[in-house]
């Protein structure tokens, strides 16, 4: 029997690498797929309240209309407070996509180059590594690109111009004393197949996740079975 999952969604950039990477290495999974890219807007003027609201009604349809057992939010301006408060609210687990990719970074080293495309994500994967860091015991030091035309372009459907942009930072990171490249967002993990040859690792959340939800659902004793 298959398990059932939600990705929740604030962009449909993200959609594309997760459905593909899923539909490849989890057909033990069945997945469904909630997007509301307005709730980005919510996030690039500071209403977090109102990206709350959104975000608890796209997770109360993924529990009780399509009877997910647990569910992932895919969108990295989340933050980790915001997904426990979710969680606490819901009776179902919800994991956030890029926990599982800040203890990777963490445990490749101190210095570490982040990308990111949508600018609000930045301050909430920043806290995210630091925490992590903090909780390991380790420190690290980190250095962000922030490239916003590259997700206008991933938006206005100039995907070449997106992965453009980005492999040209990646390059300039890949000349710098760096023990790893971090790509903050899940829609950038199209570039992974596309690489230069680099001497440090670039990680993306989109392998990752599939750890982190087959451990969520690990710890249920039964799959959830929901009314009808």
């Amino acid at each position: 029997m298959k398990r059932n999952v939600a990705f929740i969604h604030t962009s449909p950039a993200a959609i594309p690498p997760l459905a593909d990477y899923f539909r490849a290495n989890a057909p033990e999974l069945e997945i469904t797929n909630l997007l509301d890219d307005g709730i980005l807007r919510f996030f690039s003027r500071g209403m977090e309240r109102e990206a709350e609201s959104r975000l608890s009604d796209m997770l109360c349809a993924a529990r009780d209309a399509y009877h997910s057992e647990l569910a992932m939010v895919t969108c990295s301006a989340v933050s980790r407070n915001l997904v426990l408060r979710l969680s606490d609210s819901m009776g179902i687990p919800i994991v956030k996509i890029d926990d599982a990719l800040a203890v990777k970074a963490v445990a490749a080293g101190k210095r570490l180059g982040i990308l990111v495309t949508f600018p609000p994500t930045q301050a909430v994967t920043s806290k995210l590594i630091l925490d992590t860091a903090a909780e390991s015991g380790c420190n690290v030091d980190l250095t962000f690109r922030v490239i916003p035309e590259a997700y206008e372009a991933i938006l206005g459907g100039r995907p070449e111009l997106h992965d453009q942009l980005l492999l040209a930072a990646i390059e300039e990171f890949g000349r710098q004393k760096l023990d790893a490249i971090v790509l903050a967002q899940v829609s950038m993990a199209r570039l992974l197949t596309k690489l230069p040859p680099l001497p440090m690792p670039v990680l993306s959340s989109l392998t990752a996740s599939l750890t982190t939800i087959r451990e969520g659902l690990a710890k249920l004793s039964v799959p959830v079975i929901h009314p009808k």
